[in-house]
This record gives structure tokens, sequence and C-alpha cells, in this order.
């Protein structure tokens, strides 16, 4: 045994450490979480999971959706924008082909193949042959990620009265894109002829 001395000098005897059982007050209860308290935080937890996932997921589907609006809107507006410019100062316009095509005569009295139509294909979009004089290639106003919905009723005019008028409806939807994150765009506008 070893000895050690103690504060007034003499020798104290240090006891073997004990095996088994300590004393009373050195014994701790340890005591683990039971089989039902474990499933109670593991069912918060997936609840807590769950909820999370839900909303990161609608928010990028919300995310996704404002994106595709915003392509649709821009590519519509350009077109409704396009047609307005020429349209403004034309002589005279006729609607044909159920409402899918519009011809006019501009201001310097030239109607060779100048128009807007609405080309039904896949995808469908707005075309104008205007910047193409004599030439009858259709340019297209709206891109390919644009398809125009119901192309027979895109414009309607009014000749019967003074200014002649034309409605243009235009509505439109990404392609591609369906469900919550697909969304249609419609725009409309009436344009007053100012040479009448």
């Amino acid at each position: 045994m070893k000895k050690i001395s103690n504060l007034r000098g003499s020798p104290r005897r240090l006891a073997p450490p004990r095996r088994g059982r300590r004393p009373r007050e050195e014994v701790r209860v340890l005591r683990g979480g039971s089989l039902i308290e474990m499933l109670m935080v593991v069912f918060i937890f997936s609840i807590l999971g769950v909820v999370v996932t839900r909303t990161l997921a609608l928010s990028l589907r919300g995310t996704s959706k404002s994106e595709n609006v915003t392509i649709v809107k821009q590519n519509v507006d350009f077109a409704l924008g396009t047609i307005e410019r020429h349209l403004r100062n034309a002589q005279f316009l006729t609607c044909s082909g159920s409402g899918n095509t519009l011809s006019y005569e501009d201001q310097w009295q030239s109607s060779t193949n100048v128009r807007f139509r609405c080309v039904s294909s896949s995808p469908s979009y707005i075309a104008s042959s205007s910047a193409v004089a004599g030439v009858p290639i259709d340019v297209r106003l709206t891109s390919n990620d644009v398809d125009i919905i119901n192309c027979t009723t895109v414009f309607n005019c009014n000749i019967s009265t003074n200014p002649h008028s034309v409605d243009i409806t235009i509505t439109a939807k990404r392609t591609g894109s369906s469900g919550a994150e697909g969304s249609q765009v419609t725009s409309s506008t009436k344009i007053l002829l100012r040479n009448y």
C-alpha cells in the first residue's frame, strides 16, 4: 500500500479500490429514454420535415410559375406593341381567315402581303409579313417557348365606324409547362387607326 501524508504529517493509508457497488452517496441513477419517448421525438421531427419539404416545394413551384408568366407576358407584349406601331397610321384594314389574319394598307399605300396573322402550328405563334415587303414570308413575333391558344379569335376588325379599329386578344402559355407551373396569359388591346 501506498502511504500519503496528511497536513499534520502523520501518514495515512489509502485503501485499495473497492470492487462491486459504490457507496450510496456515489450511486447515480442512470436512465435512458423509453421507447414511447423516442417514437414521439421521431414523430415530431418527421412532421417538421414534411412541413419544411412542402414549403420548399411550393416556393419552387411558385418561382417556376412566375418565370413562365413573365416570359409569356413579355412575348405577348412585344407582339402587341409591334402590331400597334404598324397599325396606328394604317389607311385601311381587314380581318380574314376567321379572325386569325389581319391585312392592312400602311401609310404609304403599300398593301402587298402586309399582314399579321396567327399561325396554327406546334407551337402556334403570331407572325408578321410587314417587315418583308413584297415577299410572303412570315417573321415570328413570339418565340418558340410560347404557344398561342385559339388562333381563330385573335383579330376582330371594326370597319363600320370611323375611326376604324381592331380588337386584338392574345391568349398564350409557355410550351412544356403544365399543371401548377403552367399558366395562361391573356392580353387584349383596341387599336384605333389615326388615318380615316
